[in-house]
């Protein structure tokens, strides 16, 4: 059976089904986001992530991002998502909005910095197919599937992992070119949410929701 499966309207449960498989069995799976291919594994499996990071060639301690399928999810990641926070991600989510948090000290993974980082960057997608995958698999390591410092591919035909290399490849086509998600954090806690990096979403829309978002200072 081939690993690499179009994805339509008609076997999305069951290709669904198929990825999840791959994911428990510590696969890494390659699915589309908003505007580009991603790797994608169980962020709790170690082994699986540090491969995501082994085909990217990423440069050691390079931290994978975390996927989560709805907003209740943050609280048992995070000992920081506080009122603000939950105000920014409920106008937000899904959507191409970052944020970055404090991790739980208990929490078994190391997402590619060896622990050694004091937060760890979560968004709730807005692809059909990848939030279904999320609603199923709980909280998921990603990272875009190219080669660390290019470009996010948009067709899976130029992803540089070979099929024999990840356990699925979902392919939904050329994936439309878009903005990157826009990126929030704090720089102590306690303190003002900073716009770390303005993407799909603006300054203004953000001081809409919570007039206290400042932009970071050069």
């Amino acid at each position: 059976m081939s690993n690499i499966v179009k994805l339509n309207s008609r076997n999305k449960t069951a290709v669904r089904d198929r990825a999840l498989v791959a994911l428990l069995q510590g696969e890494v799976v390659v699915v589309a986001a908003e505007h580009g291919y991603l790797y994608i594994c169980d962020a709790f499996n170690q082994i699986a992530v540090a491969r995501i990071h082994e085909l990217r060639a990423d440069p050691v301690g390079t931290a994978a991002q975390v996927l989560i399928g709805k907003v209740t999810a943050v609280s048992g990641l995070a000992t920081d998502f506080d009122s603000d926070w939950q105000k920014v991600v409920g106008a937000f989510w899904p959507g191409l909005l970052t944020i970055q948090l404090a991790p739980q000290a208990a929490l078994s993974w190391d997402l590619g910095d060896g622990r050694a980082l004091s937060e760890f960057a979560v968004r709730v997608p807005q692809r059909d197919f990848l939030l279904s995958l999320l609603a199923k698999s709980g909280p998921l390591a990603a990272a875009s599937a190219s080669t660390a410092g290019q470009a996010p591919n948009r067709d899976m035909t130029y992803i540089p992992a070979m099929p024999n290399e990840v356990g699925l490849l979902v392919d939904e086509g050329v994936i439309p070119e878009g903005p990157a998600s826009t990126v929030l954090r704090r720089q102590m806690r306690g303190g003002p949410i900073v716009a770390q990096r303005i993407g799909a979403i603006s300054l203004e829309q953000l001081q809409a929701v919570l007039p206290t978002i400042v932009a970071l200072k050069p």
